[in-house]
């Protein structure tokens, strides 16, 4: 949600409905119980990379990233400045919907 608040106030209308199209479900986190962020094992971890499963950094946006798949199809649940936030909602989210 974050990042198509900052694409409608950076570009515009037009793009912001692109990107509502491309992640047509609400990543909806309100009511889900606090979940821990999900560390990955130190052989996955890559120079620069994250340390959470579900987070990476987007050089693009100087934010991190966290993205959940859901029926095949990746959704974007948000961009923030904090690493250890955005695993923290990467949680919550595969709590509530799980990997489908």
């Amino acid at each position: 949600m974050d990042y198509d608040r900052a694409l409608f106030k950076y570009k515009g209308q037009g793009v912001l409905g692109k990107a509502m199209k491309r992640s047509s479900l609400e990543i909806d986190l309100s009511n889900v119980p606090r979940q821990p962020a999900i560390p990955k094992s130190a052989v996955r971890i890559k120079d620069g990379a994250s340390k959470y499963t579900g987070v990476s950094f987007r050089n693009k946006l100087n934010k991190w990233v966290a993205q959940i798949t859901i029926d095949g199809k990746q959704h974007c649940i948000g961009s923030y400045e904090n690493e250890e936030e955005a695993a923290v909602n990467y949680a919550h989210a595969l709590f509530k919907y799980g990997e489908r």
